[in-house]
């Protein structure tokens, strides 16, 4: 009786283990899948596929942006989807402050591209188990984006207006 107990144990490791582990693989591998598509930006490469750039420096590290920056990773997407899933996931997790916590360095705090892969990979992964809501966000997100587009316009023009009346008493 003791020996088929202990075979029954010993198969319910052995098989506790061979899950453990591929379960781990998988994350694994997840994990190493999403470092390859981030890579660190060098100014005058230019990119074929969809892609979005992320600031590596300062205390906005982790800001994503269509456009480069002088120190930035480069985030080399499979499709158009996949880019704004994961701009989208950048940004609320920069505007979160997220990031703040990856932060080192005394004088310029920076953050490593390898501890800012594995976050991206967990948030993804938190996110993944509520889909509908993080579309539901996505959806506020990009009109939000708008709204900020067209109030930074019309912050433009008052200024353009201002300095049109300001030119226009000097030069009666």
């Amino acid at each position: 009786m003791i020996w088929l107990s202990f075979l029954f144990f010993s198969v319910f490791v052995f098989s506790f283990k061979n899950i453990w582990g591929a379960q781990r693989s998988i994350i694994f591998n997840a994990q190493a899948m999403l470092k390859s598509k981030i890579k660190t930006h060098k100014i005058g490469n230019s990119y074929n596929q969809p892609h979005f750039f992320i600031l590596n420096k300062g205390r906005n590290s982790g800001k994503p942006s269509p456009e480069w920056y002088s120190n930035s990773f480069v985030f080399l997407a499979d499709s158009e989807e996949e880019r704004w899933h994961f701009y989208y996931l950048c940004q609320a997790l920069w505007q979160g402050k997220y990031f703040h916590q990856l932060l080192i360095g005394s004088v310029i705090e920076f953050i490593r591209i390898d501890e800012f892969a594995v976050a991206l990979h967990h948030a993804n992964i938190t996110i993944s188990q509520n889909k509908a809501d993080f579309t539901e966000l996505l959806g506020y997100f990009k009109q939000l984006d708008e709204h900020q587009t067209n109030l930074t316009k019309q912050i433009k023009l008052i200024h353009q207006v201002r300095q049109s009346m300001i030119y226009k008493m000097l030069h009666k």
